[in-house]
Formats: structure tokens, sequence, C-alpha cells
């Protein structure tokens, strides 16, 4: 028979609380106070040359540090549909998000694949896919981020200089999206792809010692219904550069029609 002690033992190891799990309507995670990279991907179905990059980003689901020291975001432009091929993940607002960056220096130009990183144009180059993470991790807050039904709530604890500006955005993200591209310069190609953005929301906050933010998550995108994996990401942006992200991937949940 187990003694008394491994008996204790045992007992204490049922007592530990659990991890909740991450769901469309039950979200909470907080951030660590360093800067993150937040990887943005500026690409499009009808473009032959985004498959490549599509896949690189695809990758990420294979980093330790993904939800804590990467967030990769897909956004699907609408400038190439018009080519014979509508991306059924394009978005008007993708576009102007990618023009947005034009319009406020983080970029010279407009293509795709692009990618941004932290709110600049990022091309490889000869200094590898990414940046020098250190150069680009100050300690700039703690974002928290509470999403209970349809309501989101969130505080972001600043170490910025000033708290001007700030803005929340929350993005649902589906991975394993596969689709048989029918016209276009992809026409023939079945492509699975990640981290493509399916709704976009973002919000203004309540400048105080502690920032604090608080809406309604909008209606599910019926794209959501095909991703393999859903994920939740949020994250905090001054003067159109991303400063702290939070995100996890969602457990299978049944999804309103």
């Amino acid at each position: 028979m187990p003694s008394k002690l491994a008996l204790l033992l045992l007992l204490s190891l049922f007592a530990q609380p659990l991890l909740a799990a991450q769901t469309l309507t039950q979200f909470d995670q907080q951030s660590e106070t360093r800067q993150p990279l937040v990887v943005e991907l500026f690409t499009s179905q009808g473009c032959s040359s985004c498959p490549p990059m599509e896949r690189w980003l695809s990758g990420f689901k294979q980093e330790t540090g993904l939800w804590r020291d990467y967030f990769p975001l897909a956004f699907h432009v609408t400038y190439w549909n018009y080519l014979g091929w509508r991306d059924p993940f394009s978005r008007r607002a993708f576009s102007r998000r990618q023009y947005d960056y034009l319009n406020h220096k983080g970029i010279a130009q407009v293509y795709t694949p692009q990618l941004v990183i932290n709110g600049r144009e990022w091309r490889p180059g000869d200094k590898g896919l990414l940046p020098d993470e250190a150069a680009m991790r100050p300690r700039v807050g703690k974002l928290s981020v509470t999403i209970a039904g349809q309501a989101v709530t969130a505080t972001f604890d600043s170490q910025l200089p000033s708290n001007e500006g700030l803005t929340l955005h929350l993005a649902l993200l589906g991975s394993g999206m596969a689709t048989q591209v029918g016209r276009g310069e992809n026409r023939g190609k079945y492509l699975r792809e990640d981290f493509v953005v399916l709704s976009h929301q973002h919000f203004r906050g309540i400048d105080a010692k502690v920032v604090s933010f608080s809406s309604t998550v909008a209606a599910l995108p019926g794209e959501a219904r095909e991703a393999k994996r859903l994920a939740w990401v949020a994250w905090i942006e001054q003067d159109h550069l991303p400063l702290q992200a939070v995100g996890a991937w969602l457990e299978n949940e049944p999804i309103d029609e």
C-alpha cells in the first residue's frame, strides 16, 4: 500500500490548478514587459511569389517563442484580385493598413510579399530573415487582455514616456486554411496557409496611469469555420508601431451560424 506521504503528494498534484483553456469566448492572457516581434506579412493568393514567404511564416508554428516573442500575422490584400482570382481572405481594410505604413514612412513602397516587423519594412537581404532581437526589445510595459463572451477588456501598464494615441488591436487568426486556386498567377495550386487574419478590430484606450480598453468582439467571419486552428492575437500600437502583444491558440468549439 502507498505510504501516507505518497498519498499526500498525489492529492496535492490533483489540487494544483489547471491552465484554463483559451477559446473564442473565454480568453485571458498577459504579456511580459519586453517588446516582442510583431511580424506582419502582406500577401495575396493572386501573387505567384507569395507562397514561399507564406511557407516561411508557417514555420513559426514550430517556434518555442510563439505567442511570447513572435506574433505572426498574414494580412491578405485586395489589389491582386482584379487579375482573375479573388483571394477569399482579402479585405480592403488590410490593403489600407499596408498603405498606412507607407503614409507614415514605415515602408518605402507597397508590394507583395512584404514583411513589416514592429511597424518597419524588413528586407532579409544578407542579414538573415529576422532582425536582431536585442535591439528590438526594450521594456515597454505589460499588456493584459480578457475576452468573456462578446466583451473584450484590456489594460496596458505602460513604461512608455507618453501614452498618447495608444490603440488596442484584436485579430482572429486562422491556420491550416486550404484553398484550390482556380485562376490567376497561382492557377492550379493548392495553397495551405497559416496565421491568416480573418478579422481585425482596433479600439482607443482611456489614458491613465494604466491605460484601459473596453469594447465588444465583432461577429465572427464565416471563414473561421474552415480553419484547422484558430488564435486570438491582441497588440498595442502607438503611431502605427506595434509595441506589446498577447496571443494563444484556441480550443476547438462550435461556431454559431
